[in-house]
């Protein structure tokens, strides 16, 4: 089971100790059996692909634009990928149907 929840803080970044933007738990774990933490940091991520456009995306306010949905769920699927790749985990597309 999957779930979300919202905070007014988060923890600080664990390679800067900076503000984060997000935080994500996966459900997966990491090859010690430790849960992945996802962290989005704008002093740490900026040089990212994926995590970069995300940020600019915050920056430039596409967290309080209704019409820009669709773009941050994008942007914050291809980040969440990103930051998953880091620990050998890839997104499968699944299997078109009547293949």
């Amino acid at each position: 089971m999957h779930r979300v929840e919202l905070s007014d803080k988060l923890p600080q970044c664990s390679r800067c100790r900076g503000d984060l933007i997000t935080s994500i738990v996966m459900p997966q774990d990491d090859a010690e059996r430790r849960p992945i933490h996802l962290e989005l940091c704008a002093a740490c991520d900026v040089d990212k692909p994926a995590a970069g456009a995300l940020l600019q995306w915050f920056a430039e306010g596409g967290g309080r634009d209704v019409a820009r949905a669709e773009e941050g769920a994008r942007l914050l699927l291809e980040w969440t990928n990103e930051g998953m790749a880091e620990y050998g985990w890839f997104f499968q597309e699944p299997p078109a149907e009547g293949r």
